[in-house]
């Protein structure tokens, strides 16, 4: 049945296009979606590459490895940075290069089970509101609140939300092959302190994906049962609100997957040093803050003794000499001299 029974206008006839493909597409994200098959991290194309990337993460480790040395003896990082770098983080790059695909194997598995499992359990839910969507799809503009513009506009969401989801399957099917190669070259970034961050980003990346199409599945069971539960009649006001939770539900069930990746935290370094021309990744919750604060540079002068005529009793001459000095200035910006308080002393 049409939308619009007799359309007159060029905008009834896009109205009953949008709202047959709204229903349409509908349908098969609450059947087609279970049906796509997950993406297996133990393919050999995907290890034929990471194999290419493994190599090249190696070259990046050795020549990072240089430099974090370099770096370090012309005084840009103390020997406890470097100890932590080439006998912490080099190994431990060296050993997530050669075993993060069987680690993604077993996060791609479980990610795998845990879509399955949620799609058996929530297919009672979802198939419970087939009897619902069928009516809404039924609906006439004439029953409508608004008529065929807003039902235009009700059906285009449902059609964004809808497409959506589909667009979260294949960000996964292909964010994931780049996302594990770039990791393979990101972890030899691990020992230098500098890059550090940034060598974990991919990482974060592919575990957001990985885990994507479970969330999927736990929101479209979570917002369609809302949406059942919802009840109400297929027309007038009840109508319209029975289609703006259809279409809440699809926009909210595409966008949190995806949405969820920009919202990893970045992960950070105790200590964490920069590069020249690079920009400090900023400090992110209360740790950051701490963080932060350990670095700041204290306003408590620091005791340093001394040896007369040696270089370090001149610096320390320097320094109390400035000290009096900045008093001194001080004390006239005040407008008070040590004559001028000297004779107040002798009148009182």
């Amino acid at each position: 049945m049409d939308f619009v029974t007799n359309p007159a206008t060029a905008v009834d006839d896009l109205a009953n296009a949008v709202h047959a493909s709204a229903f349409d597409l509908l349908k098969q994200v609450l059947g087609g979606l279970r049906a796509q098959e997950n993406v297996n991290p133990a393919s050999a194309g995907f290890l034929g590459q990471y194999a290419g990337a493994a190599g090249l993460g190696l070259v990046v480790m050795a020549f990072l490895a240089v430099i974090a040395v370099v770096h370090s003896v012309r005084g840009g990082g103390g020997r406890e940075d470097l100890r932590e770098s080439l006998f912490k983080y080099l190994p431990l790059a060296v050993f997530l290069i050669v075993f993060s695909p069987a680690l993604g194997v077993l996060a791609g598995n479980a990610a795998n089970a845990a879509t399955t499992g949620i799609a058996q359990w929530g297919a009672g839910t979802v198939d419970a509101t087939r009897a619902d969507i069928d009516a809404l799809a039924a609906l006439t503009a004439d029953k409508l609140p608004g008529g065929v513009f807003v039902g235009l506009l009700v059906s285009i969401l449902i059609v964004t939300g809808a497409l959506g989801a589909f667009l979260v399957v294949a960000v996964q099917k292909i964010g994931m092959p780049v996302a594990g190669l770039v990791a393979g070259i990101g972890w030899g970034m691990l020992v230098h302190p500098a890059w550090r961050p940034k060598a974990m980003r991919a990482p974060g990346v592919w575990l957001g994906l990985t885990f994507a199409k479970p969330v999927l599945f736990l929101l479209l069971a979570a917002t369609f049962g809302a949406f059942g539960a919802a009840g109400g009649a297929a027309e007038g006001v009840s109508g319209l609100l029975r289609l703006c939770l259809l279409a809440v539900a699809l926009l909210i069930t595409s966008a949190v997957p995806l949405t969820l990746l920009r919202k990893l935290p970045a992960l950070g370094t105790r200590r964490e040093q920069r590069l020249p021309g690079s920009t400090p990744v900023p400090p992110i919750g209360l740790h950051g803050l701490v963080a932060a604060a350990a670095e700041r540079p204290s306003a408590v002068p620091v005791v340093v003794t001394t040896v007369p005529g040696q270089p370090g009793h001149l610096i320390e001459q320097a320094y109390e000499r400035r000290q009096r000095d900045r008093g001194k200035a001080k004390k006239r910006s005040d407008g008070s001299t040590p004559e001028t308080t000297a004779s107040e002393s002798g009148r009182q």
